[in-house]
């Protein structure tokens, strides 16, 4: 299931107009994409789970097009706020995902046509995001970055020393902020977020050249 649900929010949320918002001067950054994204992944378990799926998908599509909730580390910001000039198409683009997703079973025999179609996107697009077996994998590297910074998948002499002195006084330990980055990413704040997408996720993330 939580494979599943990573391939629904990549499927409906990115790979599609918010790339473009991302792009955009007032759009969200790294972080925030970050934040939202694991976000999404736990209303996506829910809409999968729900006793009506089809709701449940409809829930998920509601809750991605609210303009007036505030995103995942945008410190208060919103869609409304972060996708100015791409609303329309962004709306486009989560309804006609969300409405052929439930239009599978008219076109297949399979039980469950959500499940194989999801979980290929997520092996394809989203190996290593939470919710998925190399999610722990990546937190495991960023807390080895954290603990050697003269690791050489930091790729540049000093980026270990210099992220070190930047850590936000938030980061107590590096127990608590792996613990964090594992179950509820987008609960940290936005300054750990932003110092985290600006130092490790480029570094911890798969090919993982430089571990061992």
């Amino acid at each position: 299931m939580c494979a599943m649900a990573v391939g629904l929010v990549i499927e409906v949320w990115r790979n599609g107009p918010v790339e473009d918002m991302h792009a955009g001067r007032r759009g969200p950054s790294d972080a925030v994409m970050f934040a939202e994204s694991t976000a999404l992944h736990d209303v996506a378990v829910a809409a999968l789970t729900a006793e009506n799926r089809n709701f449940g998908l409809i829930d998920f599509e509601e809750h991605v097009l609210d303009r007036a909730r505030p995103w995942a580390g945008a410190a208060g910001r919103t869609l409304q706020d972060l996708g100015y000039g791409f609303l329309g198409q962004y709306a486009r683009h989560a309804k006609d995902r969300t409405n052929a997703l439930m239009g599978l079973g008219d076109h297949t025999c399979v039980d469950d046509p959500l499940q194989p179609y999801l979980v290929r996107k997520a092996v394809m697009y989203g190996a290593d995001h939470k919710g998925m077996p190399a999610w722990p994998l990546v937190v495991g590297r960023i807390g080895l970055l954290l603990s050697n910074p003269d690791h050489p998948a930091w790729r540049r002499s000093g980026r270990g020393r210099q992220a070190l002195a930047e850590m936000p006084p938030q980061v107590q330990s590096i127990c608590q902020l792996t613990e964090a980055l594992v179950t509820s990413p987008s609960t940290l704040s936005v300054e750990v977020l932003e110092w985290l997408s600006g130092h490790f996720l480029y570094c911890a993330a798969p090919p993982y050249s430089g571990f061992r």
